[in-house]
């Protein structure tokens, strides 16, 4: 799904997309873009922050972010801004940011980390894991890479990952002393705040 009200920058992004094989459609505005996911999902959308009418594509993305079934939706933004104006809140919304002018080698490349990032690539299987953060447990399921089916060697490869933060689907926090505070459909850790880490099924046993 691309969401941009120029339409020559639209027309670029859609023939480097159909390229690579993907097949998209074309929005100008915010109901635009939403209408769009309600019909077949897409796999995953690139959105400007500047649309038709001096809407806000971050109206857009945030109303995305909030609805469970497109949570965990692949998105790119795209925005002539310096870099530094959007990343934080691009990273806090877990989407992937890329500035204009762009070359079509840079868009794939956001594209594939951006579904890399929800879990959605070839060759990445899901792990039930409990992952501990100092005084907090986190539940849920991660994405680590197929051919590695002994855990402790895909976490290795989860943590040489250069990105930051490690999104956790089906997800719950619990306290120190048991108590959940969050269980949400998607939420980011940051990795360096990972303690220990263990597949549920272990940390079942150990509990035992």
């Amino acid at each position: 799904m691309i969401v941009e009200d120029d339409r020559n920058v639209a027309s670029l992004v859609r023939h480097l997309l159909e390229e690579e094989g993907f097949v998209s459609s074309f929005s100008v505005d915010i109901e635009g873009g939403w209408g769009s996911l309600s019909g077949e999902p897409p796999d995953a959308a690139i959105i400007d922050l500047g649309l038709l009418g001096g809407e806000s594509g971050w109206d857009l993305i945030e109303r995305i972010r909030k609805d469970q079934k497109f949570s965990n939706l692949p998105v790119v933004i795209l925005t002539a801004s310096p870099p530094d104006e959007v990343i934080e809140r691009a990273r806090a919304l877990n989407c992937e940011n890329l500035g204009k002018p762009f070359s079509a080698p840079a868009l794939l490349d956001r594209l594939q980390l951006a579904v890399r990032a929800a879990g959605r690539a070839s060759g990445q299987r899901t792990e039930h894991v409990v992952l501990m953060l100092g005084e907090y447990r986190v539940e849920g399921e991660v994405y680590v890479p197929v051919e590695l089916t002994r855990f402790s060697y895909a976490w290795e490869a989860v943590v040489r990952d250069p990105r930051e933060f490690l999104p956790v689907t089906n997800a719950k926090l619990f306290s120190a002393e048991g108590q959940m505070l969050v269980n949400a459909a998607f939420i980011q850790v940051r990795k360096e705040d990972v303690r220990a880490a263990f597949t549920a099924d272990a940390s079942r046993a150990l509990e035992a």
